[in-house]
């Protein structure tokens, strides 16, 4: 796939099947984030994989889903991500270092967008949990979490109509609005 076929595609994905992701396919996500760019080249981000169908259970109940969407909702026992990898950070009182993560992710779910394996970047979750959970030592700031998986929804962008909330149609499709290009493009003046 090519990278801008990647970025029109990916949509964040919240509903998966139960197919395992190959862990040589999750150390190749690993390493695209590695080699984001970075603030000065100090790489300060780390990253932890995590497979096991029992961690990522108990991963799961540290997390937020799509809120937009009422009532409350989270994915299904059967529709759980198949892994996940939390970005970490080895200095979270650098302001740049954020930029690094946001790389990073991005490197990440487009690399998974191409290998049809969906993804969604969480940061409503619990990170002292987390932390908990898979023993992370304090000198390590969580950042983020990216659920990844096989993709068991369809999820579309879309022209904004009224508002930017996305929603759940009832085909069950997730609806993402997004701003035209005409509106967020200057060229030479404004």
């Amino acid at each position: 796939m090519k990278v801008y076929d990647a970025i029109l595609s990916r949509r964040s994905i919240r509903r998966f099947k139960q197919e395992k992701i190959d862990i040589e396919l999750l150390k190749k996500f690993v390493n695209a984030a590695r080699l984001a760019p970075s603030a000065a080249n100090l790489q300060p981000l780390e990253f932890f994989i995590v497979s096991k169908k029992e961690l990522c259970e108990k991963i799961f109940e540290t997390t937020g889903w799509a809120g937009y969407i009422k009532p409350s909702w989270k994915p299904e026992l059967n529709e759980q991500p198949g892994a996940y990898i939390i970005i970490l950070k080895k200095d979270k009182d650098k302001e740049w270092t954020i930029r690094d993560a946001s790389l990073a992710a991005e490197n990440i779910v487009l690399l998974a967008e191409s290998e049809d394996i969906g993804s969604c970047i969480l940061l409503n979750i619990n990170k002292k949990q987390i932390r908990n959970i898979l023993k992370i030592p304090d000198k390590l700031y969580i950042d983020s979490l990216i659920a990844l998986g096989y993709k068991n929804e369809k999820c579309i962008a879309e022209d904004i109509k009224k508002d930017m909330k996305y929603y759940r149609d009832k085909n069950n499709i997730l609806h993402v609005p997004k701003r035209k290009l005409k509106d967020v493009i200057y060229i030479n003046e404004i």
